[in-house]
């Protein structure tokens, strides 16, 4: 395989779950560990990138909140803890055009894990580390 011409539009994943504000802490929780994802979009009402959020963004955020609260119960975890408490804001983003390297440099330099991939303002795909790190040993 020519891995010089293949883009991130024919490695990413095109099959994204998302997350939105209205989503529950728990009900996120439950997306990431009952579908084994690492990596969620935020999209507002509109589909347009807002944010995105991460199995261990969940974790640190669950972390640092459950000392303060007097129980731990879902509504309680669900009135406390809100998405976009959460969310990394204004995503790094790229194209499906654009190269793997181009990829693989934006994840190195700002020492993040996935990619939202847009067309316009529109989430097509995703993609992370990990596809890559497939895409180039398989």
């Amino acid at each position: 395989m020519m891995t010089g011409t293949l883009s991130v539009g024919d490695v990413m994943s095109k099959n994204v779950l998302f997350a939105h504000l209205n989503h529950s802490f728990t009900e996120l929780c439950r997306l990431f560990f009952e579908l084994n994802i690492h990596h969620l979009p935020v999209v507002d009402d509109g589909g347009k990138l807002i944010g995105i959020i991460s199995a261990n963004d969940v974790l640190k955020a669950y972390g640092r909140r459950i000392p303060t609260l007097e129980k731990a119960d879902e509504a309680t975890l669900n009135q406390q803890i809100r998405i976009e408490d959460v969310m990394t804001p204004n995503p790094v983003s790229v194209s499906p055009g654009a190269s793997l390297k181009e990829a693989a440099e934006k994840l190195t330099a700002n020492n993040i894990q996935s990619l939202p991939v847009l067309t316009g303002d529109k989430v097509v795909g995703i993609i992370t580390s990990r596809d890559l790190m497939r895409h180039f040993s398989g």
